[in-house]
């Protein structure tokens, strides 16, 4: 692969990141459904916000890294590329129906509807190209050790960018209207 390799570093560590905080979204958002005066709401909302921006950047960015690996920009025959897509397409749908139904116990069940989607369709998805594993069944310890510190390094992106949103939704939640960030 060449350069190419140091892009996969990325596009790997940007899927689990997004795929570890939809994952996260899961319990909080159920939390919310059932206890929507707590703080579990915002929190919910946080993390799948900023689990579906990290997958938009890693929509984006999984171009790039097929082009470089494979020529192409969009492998449409793959299974895990159609699902990016689809998932990014469904994310922005979903997003956009909690903020028109404008209702928290609404918003928090489907955001958590959407992590469970996501959880339970990843180890459904065929290959035709793209390898499952590459970098964890690598035989070089340096390879694994650079992507783990590059994951890590996302998934503490992606703390700080929902402590963000966190805020963000607090804020915005003081005395606003319909349809505001809070709410969504």
């Amino acid at each position: 692969m060449g350069q190419a390799v140091k892009l996969v570093y990325i596009h790997g560590a940007l899927v689990r990141t997004a795929i570890l905080l939809f994952a996260l979204g899961i319990p909080l958002n159920l939390l919310g459904v059932f206890r929507p005066s707590g703080g579990w709401l915002a929190w919910g909302k946080a993390v799948v916000w900023a689990a579906v921006l990290i997958w938009l950047a890693h929509t984006l960015f999984s171009m790039i890294t097929t082009y470089a690996a494979w020529g192409i920009f969009i492998a449409w025959y793959e299974p895990r590329t159609r699902f990016t897509f689809i998932l990014a397409g469904v994310s922005l749908v979903i997003i956009g129906a909690a903020w028109f139904v404008d209702d928290v116990r609404f918003t928090a069940a489907v955001f958590a509807i959407l992590g469970g989607l996501v959880l339970g369709l990843m180890p459904q998805l065929g290959v035709m190209q793209h390898p499952l594993d590459p970098i964890g069944t690598s035989t070089s310890d340096s390879i694994r050790w650079f992507y783990a510190a590059i994951l890590i390094i996302t998934i503490g992106l992606g703390g700080l960018l929902s402590l963000w949103l966190r805020g963000l939704l607090s804020a915005k939640g003081q005395g606003r209207g319909r349809h505001s960030l809070s709410q969504m």
